[in-house]
């Protein structure tokens, strides 16, 4: 927004290699928006997520009358997703994943008004199924990728689903087939060639970030790392990314799908073609999972409103009343769950530790800080300690680093010393703290003032098992003004 450029890369990043592309950039011009509307603030960017949130409520509220016919189910269907502790989660968490659930659930449910349900145990596209209907499905999944990589993910499903209908439905051509296929293809060769123009080097350089994520691994190890995956997401094992409380849904879910599993065996895959559609579509979210091979924690919000649907499809033929006890029980296990979650868990104000920054940093001031001080700082400003793994190649010092970028403060959290004393374990947060840590606590202590010393039990420590155990300590130092004098002298 500030450069006027697309291409333009994260300037609190100056040492850690970015390297721009177009596979956010739907995502950027959204933010652009809403900042303009509403501040560069946190609010702005939650905003964005709760509205999409909100909407696709709506989206999934459409789907579960399309599949059961019943206002009161459909009702009940939107109460159990909103009451759900995720996804309530991924609509405040300022991310990409709930406006993908948007795409997703805004995609199904065109291609759901498509089926023709005169029989409510047998669904069958409707003859003369138009292919520009294909092609636009194909095209809006297409765009999705404008807003995140996990696009992907979200497009598995109606691939499996296109495929199958392929394979056993007479009534989707090969015609519809290749018109959803062409318009998903072409739309993705559309987001390479800006990225292409952005950066010439793009395959290259957005591989070799993939593969530090685990993206160029084996089939075996990402099979493998799939199971982990959801043991993590069970136990709630994570590093820096918040897990909700989800053990009950996991269990709930696997019971739900065996069962679904089980009727589509008996019925020999040919009643009920909704059940048929649902199935397919968490197979192709895990598939998606699995080629990707990055399993990111927050991406199993795409698992949610699918498993619900399986289970509000189960019960729809149910005595009314045996039915609605069911709902009932599971709406009040999903408040109680994330009653008590957010009673835990949601009681840390963001806003009290900016004040405490602002009482003595102004925000054009230049400092070396975490990352989530971004908030409160001018652009520009502020410059985040996952540079400081890049000194050594950059052949600096970290006094000269400081000169360099004539940095006026620093915000130091006590997270720096327990990832240096637990190393590598946590090696992953910021690099090897090892090569520079000693120089920087020299520096610490003979060039600079400490001059506030305030405790923040969550902002000050990024790994979320550790937060809320103790109050750790946030230290603000100012720079010496002879400090970089002397790194000059130094440096001669």
């Amino acid at each position: 927004m500030q450069t006027e450029n697309l291409a333009s890369t994260e300037s609190f990043f100056d040492l850690l290699p970015r390297h721009p592309h177009a596979v956010k950039i739907f995502f950027h011009l959204l933010q652009i928006i809403f900042i303009k509307l509403f501040d560069y603030q946190i609010f702005t960017f939650r905003l964005i997520s709760l509205v999409a949130g909100s909407v696709s409520l709506y989206i999934f509220y459409k789907i579960s009358f399309l599949i059961t016919n019943s206002k009161k189910l459909s009702l009940s269907a939107l109460i159990i997703l909103a009451a759900d502790i995720h996804f309530i989660y991924s609509s405040h968490l300022a991310r990409q994943e709930i406006i993908l659930v948007l795409f997703f659930l805004s995609v199904f449910y065109y291609f759901l008004k498509n089926i023709d349900s005169k029989n409510a145990d047998n669904y069958y596209l409707k003859s003369g199924h138009s292919v520009q209907k294909d092609f636009i499905l194909g095209l809006i999944l297409g765009l999705s990728i404008g807003f995140h990589p996990n696009a992907f993910i979200i497009s598995m499903p109606l691939i499996l689903i296109y495929s199958w209908n392929l394979i056993f439905n007479q009534k989707t051509t090969f015609k519809n087939y290749l018109s959803f296929g062409a318009a998903l293809t072409l739309t993705a060769l559309l987001f390479i060639y800006l990225s292409f123009q952005f950066d010439p080097n793009f395959i290259s350089n957005y591989s070799s970030y993939g593969a530090r994520l685990g993206v160029l691994d084996s089939f075996l190890i990402k099979l493998e790392n799939l199971k982990a995956f959801y043991l993590k997401l069970f136990y709630r094992v994570s590093g820096t990314y918040y897990i909700p409380p989800i053990k009950f849904q996991l269990i709930f879910f696997t019971a739900v799908i065996t069962v679904s599993i089980i009727k589509s065996i008996f019925s020999r895959f040919k009643k009920d073609r909704i059940n048929i559609y649902l199935l397919l579509t968490l197979l192709g979210l895990n598939l998606g999972y699995l080629i990707i091979g990055r399993y990111n924690q927050t991406s199993i919000i795409f698992i949610l409103p699918a498993a619900y649907l399986i289970f509000i499809n189960m019960i729809k033929n149910l005595n009314p009343k045996f039915r609605g006890s069911l709902v009932l029980i599971l709406i009040i296990i999903l408040l109680l769950n994330t009653g008590f979650t957010i009673i835990k868990d949601s009681h840390y104000n963001y806003q009290d530790y900016l004040h405490q920054i602002a009482e003595v940093v102004p925000q054009e001031a230049r400092v070396l800080a975490n990352l989530n001080t971004d908030y409160y700082f001018e652009n520009g400003s502020l410059y985040d300690y996952r540079n400081l793994e890049y000194l050594e190649e950059n052949k600096l010092s970290f006094a000269d680093y400081i000169n360099k970028n004539k940095i006026e403060y620093i915000i130091y959290p006590e997270e720096m010393d327990f990832i240096y004393n637990s190393r590598p374990s946590w090696n992953i947060l910021y690099g090897n703290l090892y090569p520079y840590y000693s120089e920087m606590q020299q520096f610490l202590k003979q060039k600079t003032k400490l001059i506030k010393i305030f405790s923040s039990s969550t902002y000050g420590m990024r790994i979320v098992r550790k937060i809320g155990q103790k109050d750790w300590s946030v230290k603000i130092y100012k720079v010496n003004s002879a400090a970089g004098s002397e790194a000059v002298q130094k440096a001669d």
